[in-house]
């Protein structure tokens, strides 16, 4: 290359450069003012809120119902009505604790001409003979029959009146089960 060649070569850059110079931004600078003022927060205060009344808690003497509280059968003396009730005063059996829930009827046993005896297992792990007669459940339940196949049982509940109604339940073998 030439001299004169490096010389307009450097002239063009110089000119294409200079295209390329800060120029005057002030009316960029204008117009950022003019929109600064234009957007003045227009957004008014929070009101004020009212001081609320404290309220204090009565409810100190009454039942908390987050503790678990056993439930009792209300018994009333009403000796005007002749009322049917169950054996209020005799003694409980272990297995008068578990409700029918918890209890899985598992097999029957037969011995002689006495009938059938059910095996119980209760959700404790324990195992438990059942006959005719005996008691089981919550609700003052007697056994009234056992057969293979399931356990009837005559149970007492509260009218709420004082009186009680007998109702009928059973526990079902489960079909995994067997008798001996």
């Amino acid at each position: 290359m030439t001299r004169l060649s490096w010389v307009v070569l450097a002239l063009g850059s110089a000119a294409v450069l200079s295209a390329c110079s800060p120029a005057s931004n002030s009316d960029l600078e204008q117009y950022m003012a003019e929109v600064q003022r234009a957007s003045v927060a227009g957004i008014p205060p929070l009101p004020e809120l009212p001081e609320l009344a404290r309220v204090h808690y009565t409810g100190d003497q009454k039942r908390n119902p987050f503790q678990r509280q056993a439930m009792r059968a209300v018994v009333r003396n009403n000796d005007s009505r002749n009322c049917p009730q169950p054996d209020l005063k005799r003694a409980r059996v272990a297995l008068e604790s578990f409700s029918l829930e918890q209890l899985t009827f598992t097999g029957t046993l037969r011995s002689g001409d006495s009938g059938y005896t059910a095996l119980v297992m209760s959700n404790d792990g324990r195992l438990h003979r059942v006959n005719r007669g005996d008691y089981m459940g919550p609700n003052y339940g007697r056994v009234s029959a056992v057969t293979p196949q399931q356990i009837d049982i005559r149970e007492w509940v509260p009218t709420g009146d004082g009186c009680w109604q007998q109702r009928d339940a059973e526990l079902r073998i489960s079909i995994s089960q067997r008798s001996f």
